[in-house]
């Protein structure tokens, strides 16, 4: 449904009933209100993009439960507070964004970690908006 601007309201709590779903595109619609903590229920997700909608409040710390996520797109939102320290939970994570967010606070060291594994690096791309506390080490862009 990426890009669908005919697509309202809430993200439906039901998608975390989508067990088996490994790919999740809702960007650039206009979906509304918060990020449903149900999502951390998809354990094959792969790829989850609600990039460039109107979602706001807390991002899920139930996120930090799809081990199996890739990428992560979440920019282009009202999203506030912290990044989950959760997200260091994320061993396959390659790709990150957070920019153009509210999001505030230091970047967790369990993130960052991701990205200072030496020779074993697996985050490759974060992206944060430049409030977030983040060193160059880290976060490879802020916006």
């Amino acid at each position: 449904v990426d890009g669908s601007h005919d697509v309202t309201g809430k993200i439906p709590t039901f998608f975390g009933r989508l067990e088996k779903l490994t790919f999740l595109k809702l960007d650039t619609c206009a979906f509304t209100g918060v990020l449903p903590s149900e999502i951390g229920n998809l354990k094959n997700l792969t790829f989850l993009d609600v990039s460039s909608n109107y979602l706001e409040g807390n991002i899920p710390t139930e996120l930090g439960g799809l081990e199996s996520l890739v990428t992560l797109g979440l920019a282009n939102n009202d999203f506030e507070g912290g990044v989950p320290s959760e997200f260091g939970n994320l061993k396959n994570l390659e790709k990150l964004y957070l920019t153009n967010t509210d999001l505030s606070g230091a970047m967790p060291q369990e993130v960052c970690d991701l990205r200072n594994r030496g020779n074993d690096t697996v985050l490759e791309l974060l992206q944060v908006p430049c409030d977030v506390e983040c060193d160059t080490e880290c976060c490879t862009m802020c916006s």
